[in-house]
């Protein structure tokens, strides 16, 4: 523990201990701006009782009141300042104020109310619509601005305190207590370093909470954003809100829209459309549409519609009710990735990239596309599909296409399956069908067909492939 030595009245000075959290800085802040006011001679304090205190006539740019016994205390008047810890008249170590204080700050007229408190019982400042600070460094401390209209910076200790936001601009910072935050109608920015529960009562605010401590329980509204630096936080936000970052914590979505962003091992639901980028290892469920961008890891989504953008690294398992569109990697990236989209029920269409991709398609008719290029990736494309039970599905390539090897691992279980070549514009379409048929080669009752571009696609388990089996446009 540090002390913080506070100028006084009567020749006293105020020892605050400061334990944890942002509160030293914030201490050593408020020290300093009453030593200045002191060397300037702007400056009044007085030592205050229990019960009603009325600010001295003054004309002095600060006016400190000094608490250091517990109680009850009603300001009113030009206090711009307050106090609260154990009085000393030398350098020795005063033992910590252990008795509880509440101020009743309403009838503090100054527009800056100030109050650093260091008190091991701790502390209740209730006030009005005054902006000003509450630093307490020790105890389990109370901060009541809630319905009011000031702007308000809070800062507590170790403790397990409860702070009740104004309705205008606040930065809370929490100490590695058990915190119990409320947000108001303002704009929040919050510091958690606790085990904390955070809520936003206020569609109209705007809340930015950072979470430092693990295992808090987050509840905000719309136009919300989240950085989430720990893990196994339980995090509901509204609609057009953000979430990033995060460890194994549970992330809601109740609005419209949403992004979580490097979340890793997260559960993450949504009851309308979802952006989700990078991260890894997430078991996403969407009601609506999902865009996922990068993500890589063993990864489960359940959505409405989808939209994959795949990474090195994927383990996708798919169940879309709708259309899913799966691009394997992307510009500068190759690797390894698995898509299973077997208990889908809407159509996909895959198109894989460099690298080694290995596809399974769902019940609908399903698309598949070899060796798609993007800038800075035009390597290899080794791929593997299996189209899926259900309708009819169509494989193939699109001028271009990377070299590679392509498989197909069911072309043959469903009639109406086909290889296409498009954007080739033939002038004579039947020959060019049977000039790529006459490439073709089987072994061990498979059948492979040599492309351009040092490419070639076997069908498994297909040893009569026909001219009606291919369509070149």
């Amino acid at each position: 523990m540090a002390i913080v030595t506070v100028v006084g009245a009567s020749g006293t000075h105020v020892q605050v201990t400061v334990n944890g959290g942002q509160t030293q800085s914030l201490a050593q802040d408020y020290a300093n701006n009453i030593l200045s006011a002191s060397s300037k001679g702007s400056f009044s304090s007085s030592f205050l009782t229990a019960g009603s205190n009325a600010a001295p006539a003054s004309n002095a740019s600060v006016v400190q009141g000094i608490i250091t016994a517990g109680g009850n205390y009603t300001l009113t008047g030009n206090y711009t300042h307050a106090a609260i810890g154990a009085n000393a008249t030398d350098e020795q170590v005063q033992p910590l104020l252990s008795d509880a204080v509440t101020i009743n700050g309403a009838g503090v007229t100054a527009s800056s109310f100030n109050v650093l408190a260091s008190d091991a019982a701790g502390v209740t400042l209730n006030v009005d619509s005054q902006s000003g600070a509450f630093v307490s460094t020790v105890g389990n401390n109370t901060f009541n601005a809630q319905g009011k209209n000031g702007n308000w910076q809070v800062a507590t200790g170790d403790g397990n305190d409860t702070i009740y936001g104004s309705n205008g601009s606040n930065t809370i910072s929490g100490g590695a207590g058990q915190n119990h935050i409320t947000l108001g109608k303002g704009t929040n920015l919050v510091l958690s370093q606790g085990q904390d529960t955070i809520d936003g009562v206020d569609n109209g605010s705007t809340d930015t909470v950072t979470l430092m401590g693990g295992t808090s329980q987050v509840s905000l509204q719309s136009n919300s954003v989240i950085v989430d630096t720990s893990s196994k936080n339980n995090i509901s936000v509204g609609d057009n809100s953000s979430v990033f970052g995060g460890s194994a914590s549970a992330i809601t979505f109740t609005g419209n829209t949403g992004l979580v962003s490097g979340a890793v091992g997260a559960t993450i639901s949504a009851a309308n459309a979802l952006q989700v980028v990078h991260g890894s290892d997430q078991d996403i469920s969407v009601s609506g549409a999902l865009q996922f961008i990068s993500g890589t890891g063993n990864t489960s989504i359940s959505a409405g519609t989808a939209t994959v953008y795949g990474a090195s690294g994927l383990h996708l398992m798919l169940d879309s009710k709708g259309e899913t569109l799966f691009t394997a990697n992307q510009p500068h990236t190759t690797g390894d990735e698995y898509l299973d989209a077997s208990s889908s029920h809407g159509t996909l269409s895959a198109w894989t990239g460099a690298g080694n991709q290995t596809i399974i398609g769902g019940t609908g008719a399903d698309q598949f596309v070899f060796g798609t290029q993007f800038d800075g990736t035009t390597g290899d494309s080794n791929a593997t599909v299996t189209g899926g039970s259900g309708a009819d599905n169509a494989f193939g390539v699109l001028k271009g296409h990377t070299g590679g090897d392509f498989t197909i691992a069911d072309f043959g279980s469903a009639a109406g399956n086909i290889f296409f070549m498009y954007n080739y514009k033939p002038a004579d379409q039947a020959k060019a069908i049977q000039d790529l048929l006459a490439t073709a080669t089987v072994t061990g009752g498979n059948t492979t067909l040599q492309l351009d571009n040092n490419a070639k696609v076997t069908f498994l388990g297909v040893n009569d492939l026909k001219a009606t089996n291919i369509n070149i446009s």
